[in-house]
């Protein structure tokens, strides 16, 4: 008889330590349309190839915590991003992604997005502040590979760890990104003057 309660007992252990440690995925998903909202502006003279790394497009933040894991797969986010921006920024642009490092004839120059840093604090308590972030350097070189113009642009947005919404804070910080990566292009004096002397 006390066979069988031991038995049981480490039925009832077993069972709850599975309970226990088995955890949950969180999710975190960027908006799946890309972000549009960009300033009116004249498009830069150029026909610019985007080279997309697998890196980036497979790129993705993830975080373990207890038995619990937080994702954010932005890679796709920033391929889609990418593009946008980049069809705002310059009068034409080509895919240059499937060619050996970029290189394409045809084009003036390539524009390679690299996302350098994604993070999402977490606060103390529910009501703590939880902060994402997001840096992507923008490369933008000749086709023989001369630098013309690099620069690392970062977006944030934050809300309290347990009633914001995270998805809607990592939109938020998403669109800062894009808006600045904008500004920055915009106001190059080095793409500037390689436009006005193709």
């Amino acid at each position: 008889m006390k066979r069988l309660h031991n038995l049981r007992y480490l039925i009832l252990l077993t069972f709850l330590s599975l309970f226990i440690s088995t955890g949950c995925t969180h999710t975190i998903r960027p908006p799946q349309e890309p972000f549009k909202d960009y300033t009116p502006q004249e498009k830069i003279r150029l026909k610019v190839g985007l080279y997309v790394t697998d890196k980036l497009r497979q790129a993705k933040w993830e975080m373990h915590s207890m038995a619990d894991t937080w994702v954010i797969p932005i890679g796709e986010s920033l391929t889609r991003n990418s593009e946008t921006l980049a069809r705002h920024m310059f009068a034409e642009v080509v895919d240059v992604s499937g060619s050996t490092q970029g290189q394409s004839a045809g084009v003036d120059a390539i524009l390679t997005p690299k996302l350098v840093y994604i993070n999402r604090t977490l606060g103390a308590t529910s009501i703590g502040q939880s902060i994402t972030s997001i840096k992507v350097e923008w490369d933008l070189t000749a086709p023989d590979g001369k630098p013309i113009w690099v620069e690392t642009v970062s977006g944030e947005a934050s809300g309290s760890t347990g009633w914001s919404n995270p998805e809607k804070v990592l939109k938020q910080a998403l669109e800062m990104l894009l808006s600045k990566s904008q500004h920055a292009m915009a106001s190059s004096e080095a793409i500037r003057r390689f436009a006005a002397g193709r």
